[in-house]
């Protein structure tokens, strides 16, 4: 049986929900998590990452003992992408020298042709290195440096080549051609869940790292399990149930009302890690166009299948920019299955089923590019669509300030949850830390906001005590 009454709540059950709980329970809280099976959260925004993410989830581990964490590295697959531009594939690795060249090479306006030339007189290890120790430093001051500043973490690169890289490759996506706003898109809704067409420049030094660093899949169900294990160690209870009633009185989440024998839980604070539903009493205050997704799943038997094993594949047409389906993504796995992640606007009143037979027509137009001779009515009668995970939010240039995680003053709009239907009238006693929280910069903006909570819990366990 649970207790009658918890000072921190965790509603949904993910890798970061199991950190904020242990940082939780570091800091004196009973607490509870609630593994709801209606509290969804996302998938390849939080389960690909690449070398930024990785050293913030490993510098946490060490500023907080949390052992899973400072083993991270035990939980990571390496997982190279694939952009299908305009007839052109380009190959993202595991190093960022020489994915630089592979988009000098593709796209060469990227880049200025004097950067080009001498790129060859470079030595790609000492590149690299200096990449990562730079990556990594970052990683430290933005955790333990209470004085470091966001809005200068990409400045004065100590990385002369790499800040002339950088510099140049802004520069081009800030400019009016086609391509230029094509990868400028590709890059936001491949390592962010918020896009625009306007631009930002500490968001577009993210998004430029994190193209040519190293990616990671995240063994989640693994980490999961050490995560859970140390959560259980420090006291904390788990439970597996839907929530039933959420008991809300005088604009405050006082309890939640559990589908089992439990029943009323009080629960002083309550952190959200899910979707905007319909189900539920609250939502989001910020205005958006919201893009979800549709899964596909199919065997698949191919000459050239060896090729694009464990890849992440990503097309993303020029001609559906600002399109209700603007981009789709496959992954195949060792034994030749093939699973698709499609997007779609989620306009009021639309069913994903609405869009299965245009997911199945893009995902195979794209499929046979990559392997030419697939019979599209066989692969249609294997494939199997469901409603995904997966979710974007579209915002207008003109908010994409506010976006920025450097932009104190927005901040309580993306943390803070409104009753549905009373514009104003915000939810005390919850936190919103679902997809919908998170802004640009990715999960490495939205792991510091981690910290950040944990410091704000840390704080207010001294004061009580």
């Amino acid at each position: 049986m649970l207790k009658s009454q918890y000072s921190r709540n965790i509603v949904g059950q993910n890798y970061i929900a199991l950190i904020q709980g242990i940082l939780s329970l570091k800091s004196n809280h009973s607490t509870l998590l609630i593994n709801d099976s209606n509290s969804v959260f996302a998938n390849q925004w939080y389960l690909n990452i690449g070398y930024c993410e990785r050293a913030i989830l490993s510098q946490l581990g060490v500023e907080l003992s949390i052992d899973a964490l400072t083993d991270i590295d035990s939980y990571l697959v390496e997982q190279n992408t694939l952009l299908y531009l305009n007839q052109k594939l380009l190959e993202m690795g595991g190093s960022p020298y020489i994915n630089i060249k592979e988009i000098a090479r593709k796209i060469p306006e990227c880049f200025s042709d004097i950067f080009i030339e001498k790129l060859d007189d470079l030595d790609p290890q000492i590149f690299d290195q200096k990449f990562f120790e730079l990556l990594d430093h970052m990683a430290k001051n933005s955790l333990d440096n209470e004085e470091f500043k966001l809005s200068e973490l990409f400045s004065n690169l100590d990385h002369q080549e790499l800040q002339v890289c950088l510099d140049g490759f802004k520069k081009f996506v800030e400019s009016d051609s086609l391509i230029a706003k094509q990868i400028h898109f590709v890059n936001q809704v491949l390592f962010q869940t918020v896009f625009s067409s306007g631009f930002q420049d500490l968001e577009s030094s993210y998004l430029f790292l994190s193209l040519i660093s190293p990616r990671y899949k995240i063994d989640e169900a693994s980490l999961c399990e050490e995560l859970l294990y140390e959560y259980r160690l420090l006291g904390g209870d788990l439970k597996t149930a839907n929530i039933d009633a959420w008991g809300i009185k005088n604009q405050k989440l006082e309890y939640v009302q559990l589908n089992s024998i439990d029943g009323n839980v009080k629960v002083e604070k309550t952190y959200f890690f899910g979707q905007d539903s319909h189900l539920l009493p609250f939502e989001s205050r910020i205005e958006k166009v919201v893009f979800k997704s549709i899964y596909l799943s199919c065997q698949l038997e191919h000459d050239f299948i060896e090729y694009f094993k464990h890849k992440r594949i990503v097309f993303a047409p020029q001609n559906r920019m600002g399109s209700d389906f603007p981009f789709w993504e496959i992954t195949i796995n060792e034994s030749g299955e093939l699973f698709a992640i499609y997007s779609y606007a989620d306009y009021q009143g639309t069913k994903p089923s609405f869009y299965y037979p245009q997911a199945l027509d893009d995902i195979y137009g794209s499929l046979k590019t990559i392997l030419p001779g697939v019979v599209k009515s066989d692969w249609v009668s294997r494939s199997q669509l469901v409603a995904g995970d997966d979710i974007w939010f579209e915002f207008e240039s003109s908010y994409k300030n506010k976006l920025s995680p450097s932009n104190a003053k927005s901040y309580p709009m993306f943390n803070r949850l409104k009753i549905k239907g009373d514009k104003d009238v915000l939810l005390d006693g919850i936190e919103h830390c679902g997809p919908g929280r998170g802004r640009s910069l990715g999960l490495f903006s939205y792991l510091l906001d981690v910290f950040s909570a944990w410091k704000e819990s840390k704080n207010d366990s001294i004061i009580e005590a």
